[in-house]
């Protein structure tokens, strides 16, 4: 049998942080009994983006239905996450509706969590607050991506530079944003979500996660119109 060892050399990844490499290694385990069976990277892609719409959905329900739902999206679909990325290193090649779908997944699984869990309250509470906050961290969440720059919107002799506008606001630079973005990754199993939904203040946690968010759609905002600016006056 092929060793943990053997397939990490052969799915080489350079790793956000510590816990990113720890999922990555880990996901080397789940991915070794399935890289012996016909399924896909695409498929086990879309069977954790489902896992998340039915996590979101549990959102809505008592106590043991949030932590199901926190099991789910902080450990469950994080360790498939890094698996196909896995499998599709050691079969590969990657596919673009691979990547597609990846990111698809990571964009839109968290707004949609902050959105439910404020539905939620509304609809055990009538709490319209937090359906307002979680309407709210939504938003500024997707327009936190959306604010990146587009190459569709440039001719193709600007796309070399387009890269070094986009990373720009990148959190890769170690500096305060950088380790303050620990406690709200989502590839980190014990962040703010993970303490709201166990100690359960949902208010608190929405509140926290909406301001953070706004901040971060600003941030964002402002970073990218400096590069931009930056690389038209070179």
């Amino acid at each position: 049998m092929v060793t943990i060892k053997e397939l990490e050399q052969k799915s080489t990844k350079e790793c956000w942080s510590k816990v990113d490499y720890m999922w990555h290694y880990l996901g080397l385990y789940v991915a070794r009994p399935l890289l012996k069976t016909s399924i896909t990277p695409n498929q086990v892609t879309v069977f954790w983006i489902l896992l998340e719409l039915l996590a979101v959905i549990l959102l809505l329900g008592s106590y043991q239905y949030r932590v199901s739902a926190l099991i789910i999206t902080n450990f469950i679909v994080n360790l498939l996450d890094f698996t196909d990325g896995n499998i599709a290193r050691i079969k590969g090649p990657k596919t673009l509706l691979g990547i597609y779908l990846d990111h698809l997944g990571i964009f839109v699984g968290l707004p949609l969590l902050m959105l439910f869990l404020g539905l939620g309250l509304w609809i055990r509470e009538e709490n319209l607050l937090a359906l307002l906050l979680g309407g709210v961290c939504c938003l500024a969440m997707l327009y936190e991506k959306i604010l990146s720059v587009n190459p569709a919107w440039y001719n193709s002799a600007q796309w070399p530079q387009l890269r070094q506008i986009y990373r720009a606001s990148s959190l890769s630079k170690k500096n305060i944003f950088s380790y303050l973005s620990e406690f709200f990754r989502k590839t980190q199993p014990f962040n703010i979500f993970f303490f709201g939904i166990i100690v359960d203040q949902l208010m608190i946690t929405l509140w926290i996660y909406t301001i953070i968010s706004i901040g971060a759609m600003l941030r964002k905002l402002a970073s990218q119109v400096r590069a931009i600016i930056r690389v038209d006056t070179l």
